[in-house]
């Protein structure tokens, strides 16, 4: 009886062991799964004539470029106060932070 308890357990083992080393196929190629949390900080957006560029934890973006060292995220739009990014079909918004805004009033003469 523990024969055949330990060659089921050994036959359910190595199914287990096989499916996990399988790939998804429609996964993309460069899909990698984070096993920790990437702080982003959307530190500024800049707006030209026909360019539109948004600073991300200091790194200079423009839209579909995947952002450094947060294993895949890409910025998908950028808006006029918040840009898109996302990852693995999973997507959500960084804001502007308006505090950090400084207005200067011009000096009083």
């Amino acid at each position: 009886m523990s024969r055949w308890l330990c060659i089921a357990c050994l036959i359910g083992w190595s199914a287990l062991v096989w499916a996990d080393a399988q790939r998804d196929p429609t996964r993309p190629l460069d899909y990698r799964v984070s096993r920790e949390s990437v702080a982003l900080t959307l530190n500024a957006i800049m707006e030209g004539n026909s360019r539109r560029l948004a600073i991300i934890n200091g790194q200079s973006l423009k839209e579909s470029e995947m952002i450094a060292n947060t294993g895949g995220v890409r910025l998908v739009r950028i808006e006029s106060h918040s840009v898109i990014v996302g990852q693995g079909g999973r997507q959500w918004r960084l804001n502007l932070n308006d505090e950090s805004v400084r207005r200067t009033r011009p000096a009083e003469q």
